[in-house]
């Protein structure tokens, strides 16, 4: 997998307000990765997620210039804004990546659980597409399994982190002084579940707002769902929006609507009925609580931003953390160990198909090989073995005469040859004609 290369933009280095105008939408996904593949991709999949937009392509006879224009063409970002803040990876290190991101280990907060179904989902796209081949069919699965591994096998699976945990608990923490505060949950998607939940595990009601800003003939679905969500909890539409926000003291909003959801007039009449602060804190990518909200008196407006957390202040997230890394690392590397396995594979088959052909080129000859004294099968076998190994035997005399030890002994290694059987030591050559080591076979080996 030498041509695996990552381009892309992340929370690390892109402001958020770059980072929505990147973010690729659901419904625009397949459009870009058919540009990346018209462009000279055989295989692409891209992971858009609030945090990061990222493609990953192998195979390719797409160039950087390329990969890099595709996904400014598909964003409302400039050249000079992009290349500003552009990330891009190769090989390995491409590996590495992929790997921390969907473990959580690169997220906002850090070992997020979204970010697995996220990448599961980004995979399972590109396969729509017909996207993805071999290396990519390899590479995904493999770091997803990692991801659930981790999970399972840390004390992470336990202490739930994620977007959804992280701003209930920021929020909450805004309105310290609320003995019992209210709160709404606009979206029903896998954000906003993961913050009612956890509302729930504190016993706090909720109350769930559906509708979204989406369609009108999907809207009922989405109020039984989100009925659902809330259990005990109430449950409301959009439209009542303003009324709902009037009668809460925290807003949590989880969407993927395209325009802000909350908005100044929602946010201002309803401060209008109430005395007491208001708490926003908007989850979605593009923002969907408009950020002129901040400007009220007595609105406190937290964003993604507002919830970066790498766990280093929690020793027990600390640890595990650190645990997940090392797993994550072994994870890389053992994969790289099967997919070197995989991609030599051709290379052995061919070489034994060239050692066939020898041994029956050279046999050819003694059709009554089983009826030859000793010195004839002798003499044939160290025919078959000058053949075959006329390049390495070419190879060595060179690294001989050059005085380079490193490339005989890498001959040995090849070949299985004990160092001290040839009269190699450890020491390195440094030039024709050195005495640094004496290059020379063991009698033994003359044999």
């Amino acid at each position: 997998m030498t041509g695996l290369t990552m381009v892309g933009i992340s929370h690390h280095g892109a402001s958020l307000a770059l980072l929505e105008r990147v973010t690729v939408r659901r419904d625009a996904r397949q459009d870009l990765l058919m540009a990346v593949r018209s462009a000279g991709s055989c295989e692409a999949v891209l992971l858009s997620t609030c945090s990061r937009v990222e493609i990953y392509v192998d195979n390719t006879s797409l160039g950087m210039t390329d990969l890099f224009c595709a996904l400014v063409a598909h964003s409302r970002v400039t050249h000079d804004e992009l290349k500003a803040v552009i990330e891009v990876r190769t090989g390995r290190v491409a590996r590495e990546h992929l790997f921390d991101v969907t473990e959580g280990l690169k997220s906002r907060v850090r070992d997020e659980v979204e970010i697995l179904a996220q990448t599961r989902v980004a995979y399972r796209e590109s396969q729509a597409a017909g996207i993805t081949g071999r290396a990519l069919a390899q590479l995904f699965p493999a770091a997803l399994r990692s991801g659930r591994k981790i999970r399972a096998t840390t004390a992470l699976d336990g202490l739930v982190r994620s977007l959804g945990h992280q701003a209930v608990e920021i929020g909450l923490a805004s309105l310290a002084t609320c003995a019992d505060p209210r709160v709404i949950v606009v979206g029903s998607g896998q954000m906003a579940t993961s913050a009612v939940n956890h509302l729930a595990g504190l016993g706090i009601r909720v109350t769930v707002l559906a509708g979204l800003g989406i369609r009108v003939t999907v809207a009922a679905r989405d109020e039984a769902y989100a009925a659902r969500l809330a259990g005990a909890g109430a449950v409301c539409a959009l439209s009542a929006l303003t009324r709902g926000i009037a009668q809460t003291d925290l807003v949590i909003c989880a969407t993927t609507a395209a325009q802000p959801v909350v908005t100044m007039d929602h946010v201002s009449g309803a401060m209008a009925e109430r005395t007491s602060p208001l708490t926003v804190v908007d989850l979605s990518v593009p923002r969907n609580v408009d950020p002129a909200v901040a400007q009220v008196p007595g609105v406190t407006l937290i964003d993604l931003v507002g919830l970066n957390d790498d766990g280093t202040a929690e020793p027990g997230v600390a640890a595990a953390l650190s645990l997940a890394a090392m797993m994550s690392n072994a994870a890389v590397a053992d994969f790289t160990v099967r997919e070197a396995a995989r991609e030599a594979g051709p290379v052995i088959e061919a070489m034994r198909y060239r050692v066939k052909l020898a041994c029956e080129a050279e046999l050819a000859e003694f059709a009554d090989w089983h009826t030859l004294d000793a010195d004839a099968r002798a003499r044939s076998v160290h025919a078959i073995a000058g053949k075959l190994l006329h390049g390495p035997t070419m190879a060595a005399r060179h690294a001989a005469a050059v005085g380079d030890s490193d490339g005989l002994r890498r001959l040995c290694t090849t070949f299985g040859v004990p160092l001290a059987e040839v009269g190699l030591a450890e020491t390195t050559l440094t030039g024709p004609g050195k005495d640094a080591v004496r290059i020379g076979f063991h009698p033994a080996a003359s044999r």
